[in-house]
């Protein structure tokens, strides 16, 4: 196949490009470098692999599209709770101008959608199931926007399902792995980046917030082996995350410290002193995914918590997290 990854040098992108690669496919790269993770050299070198530097509006304003190719995974989008704080007032417009153009790209070429969306959508707490109702808080502060966003996203999919479009949505639940930066304000790279320099560990409010982290490579594995299957069933939204590594964030620090051996001490810290007074906690305190559409597909998480942290901390161990440069540690 041909493959178009939009966002295909950041975190999750990088890491479907590379699961499509190895799969044996082609794979056409269209990124703005924004939020890009790799420089993208390695794809330059590979005759598989076209590299675009430059945003999906650009590429489509200029007469590109997607005819010839097999289909297109559309994950470019401003993402974590820090990056996204510089684009309050615009971000809504972001992600829906973006999606909209893919959308009308794709039904012109009939090539089929992977749109990723995100957990956020959800709005509460609890074991999120995607035949749940979605909830919009009225405190409109950035990350409600862009939760709000992603929400008309997946409406503007399943509305144009009617028009032809042959599509499915993702809804990730706290992606983690080699490569995700801490300049997003994510925390599983921050708190192995500061563990492995035995800085302090910054725990943001109580702790007790309950996230469900999966592993970049069983999220690609969904998408690679799965996403015809998933074209082909009655479920047009897919959960996709690790129930089982459910934990709370201060859980999570006293483990990465455990398993690094690492001299920090952990703290507790307002998120705002680090990130500016925009930044705010999610409205899920407590998000877990209930794979039910996922697990009809036949598909299973299964790296676990312990992997993922010596994961990600073996990548950093040799790596400078070179987008996180300015970032807090």
């Amino acid at each position: 196949m041909t493959v178009v990854v939009t966002g295909g040098l950041g975190f999750i992108g990088s890491h479907l490009v590379d699961a499509y690669l190895a799969a044996g496919h082609r794979v056409r790269v269209i990124d703005s470098c924004v939020g890009a993770v790799v420089d993208g050299e390695d794809y330059d070198a590979d005759p598989r692999c076209t590299v675009i530097r430059e945003s999906i509006e650009d590429y489509l304003d200029a007469g590109n599209g997607f005819a010839g190719t097999d289909r297109v995974v559309h994950t470019a989008s401003h993402v974590g709770p820090a990056s996204i704080l510089a684009r309050t007032g615009q971000l809504g417009n972001d992600i829906v101008g973006s999606a909209a153009r893919v959308i009308e790209a794709c039904l012109a070429a009939d090539v089929p959608l992977c749109l990723f969306s995100s957990a956020e959508v959800y709005g509460r707490s609890g074991m999120l199931d995607e035949k749940d109702s979605i909830v919009v808080p009225t405190t409109y502060n950035t990350r409600i926007e862009y939760a709000i966003g992603k929400t008309l996203t997946e409406a503007m999919v399943i509305n144009s399902r009617h028009r032809g479009l042959r599509a499915i949505v993702i809804r990730p639940f706290n992606v983690a792995g080699a490569r995700q930066s801490r300049a997003g304000g994510f925390v599983m790279p921050t708190f192995v980046q500061q563990a492995l320099a035995d800085k302090p560990i910054t725990v943001f409010a109580t702790g007790d917030q309950v996230r469900a982290f999966v592993a970049a490579s069983d999220l690609t594995r969904f998408v690679v082996e799965h996403m015809d299957g998933a074209l082909g069933s009655d479920d047009v939204i897919f959960n996709v995350g690790n129930p089982d590594n459910a934990i709370t964030v201060m859980e999570l620090a006293e483990r990465v410290k455990r398993l690094l051996g690492s001299a920090s001490e952990i703290v507790r810290v307002d998120g705002r002193s680090v990130h500016g007074p925009h930044y705010a906690e999610a409205e899920s305190f407590r998000k877990v995914p209930v794979l039910r559409a996922a697990s009809t597909l036949g598909w299973h998480p299964e790296i676990d918590l312990d992997q993922l942290i010596m994961m990600t901390a073996d990548y950093y161990r040799t790596r400078a997290d070179k987008r996180g440069a300015h970032a807090p540690l």
